[in-house]
């Protein structure tokens, strides 16, 4: 006899205990082929399409707006000639019960057709495995619970655990239920408010994208559990942007460059790409480096991963993929993953300074700014903010003084133009000072194949 196949929330992400479905593309009850969409559901980072793994038909109570567990069931495909368990059957108000406090309906009716046996009892042997939440898994670790410890065919999450180690009182026995009554009229209750607005202007009120939420949720849980500080260096690069084109970079900007050299600079720096717990420091066995992009549909942080193991070309490929998939609106969780550092680069926005926060689960993030002097010469900004639980000021300044160099060193390598003397004139290839500013100096110049022209005495100076 064909088996019953459950269609769960898949654990594609340890930030999430919950997804919201956005639609359902078929109605309960209707039959499905086999890799037909089901519904769409949004992550904090992604929407994603659920698809069928079998064919048969659909049978599902949640609504389109609810928020579902991950790793619970979303729906339950039902093959020609299977039996399906009453108790089987997804209940909205038993499903999303902890998952929001608001009271609940009663669950949808779900017709079940004349040829589809239903089984009114089921073991509790027949019932697979415990499932828990990433979080919930985790403080189950912390606490010596095993997983095999919990009731099987159930959904532990993270209240669950922590009511089991006493951190939590204990839930309420449910209450028999009455007889059936004429539900009363409840008034609607006020929606809470923590940042009460400005007195006395009207206030039109709309949920944020899930993206913003679960953005807010991890800056500020960064926050909390990091004691940030921040340092910047400066880059004089007048010829870098030369640079990355003749490296043919300039698809991506200055980010390919910054994200090649950083990550094998982090190799030598571990406390940067590494992760605060409890007077414990975790170092990342990879450079996986996320990367701020936003190109007016809202900030996304895709990651490249082991980073200090691809070529700038590899890391350009990589980044032209991630911004293609941001504009078509297709990259998915897999694209978000594993992050262990962050770049965020705002040069090309004629930003010079500004304030980069820390992610959950990570030591440090690396802002990018820069400006343009009235010559079109340009100059960095790198700016370091990092847990001072992990390291000190002075670490962190050598980090950006030597990356900052080695940025230099690229610009160093692409030749200066020639720069045409006028009425005969010469002049010092980089500070471009005349004859007459170079005898006033006291200096002199010598003529120099590279960069093709003359230098002045005091540039030689600087450059030994």
């Amino acid at each position: 006899m064909p088996e019953i196949v459950l269609v769960t929330i898949p654990q594609e992400t340890v930030n999430d205990e919950s997804v919201r479905i956005l639609a359902w593309k078929v109605a309960s009850g209707s039959k499905v082929e086999k890799d037909q969409q089901l519904c769409e559901i949004e992550t904090s980072k992604a929407v994603m399409d659920i698809e069928a793994p079998e064919a048969g038909m659909v049978v599902y109570t949640a609504q389109a707006g609810d928020e579902v567990p991950v790793g619970s069931t979303l729906c339950q495909i039902v093959p020609e000639g299977a039996t399906i368990a009453a108790q089987s059957l997804p209940s909205t108000a038993q499903t999303l019960s902890s998952t929001t406090q608001s009271v609940q309906a009663p669950a949808t009716k779900v017709e079940i057709p004349a040829d589809v046996a239903v089984d009114p009892a089921l073991e509790e042997s027949d019932l697979p495995p415990a499932r828990l939440t990433p979080l919930a898994a985790k403080l189950a670790a912390e606490f010596g619970f095993a997983k095999e410890s919990f009731a099987r065919g159930t959904l532990v999450r993270r209240d669950d655990v922590l009511r089991r180690a006493g951190k939590l009182p204990a839930e309420a026995p449910a209450a028999k239920p009455a007889a059936p009554v004429a539900p009363p009229v409840l008034a609607k209750a006020a929606e809470p408010v923590e940042n009460a607005p400005v007195a006395g202007v009207a206030v039109v009120w709309s949920d944020l994208p899930r993206r913003k939420t679960f953005e807010a949720k991890i800056l500020s849980q960064g926050q909390a559990r990091t004691i940030q500080s921040q340092v910047t260096s400066s880059v004089r690069a007048t010829r870098l942007r030369s640079r990355l084109e003749r490296l043919g970079l300039t698809s991506v900007g200055l980010g390919a460059l910054v994200i090649f050299e950083a990550a094998r600079l982090l190799r030598k720096y571990p406390e940067f790409n590494a992760v605060h717990d409890r007077g414990r420091i975790g170092v990342y066995s990879d450079v996986n480096i996320g990367w701020a992009v936003d190109g007016g549909q809202g900030l996304m942080v895709p990651v490249v991963s082991q980073a200090d193991r691809k070529t700038p070309q590899e890391i350009v490929e990589i980044m032209q993929r991630h911004i293609d998939g941001y504009v078509e609106g297709k990259l998915g969780t897999a694209d978000f993953l594993g992050g262990t550092f962050t770049v965020s680069d705002l040069s090309g926005d004629g930003i010079g300074h500004f304030h980069p926060l820390i992610s959950q689960g990570q030591a440090a993030i690396l802002g990018v700014g820069g400006e343009l002097d009235g010559q079109g010469n340009e100059t960095l900004y790198l700016t370091l903010a990092f847990d001072h639980q992990l390291a000190e000021g002075r670490k962190a300044a050598q980090f950006v003084r030597e990356l900052a160099g080695r940025l230099e060193a690229h610009a160093a390598l692409e030749p200066a133009p020639v720069q045409a003397a006028p009425e005969g004139e010469i002049y010092c290839a980089y500070c471009q000072r005349d004859v007459a500013a170079i005898k006033a100096i006291r200096a002199m110049l010598v003529k120099s194949e590279i960069p093709a022209g003359y230098v002045c005495s005091v540039c030689l100076a600087g450059l030994s």
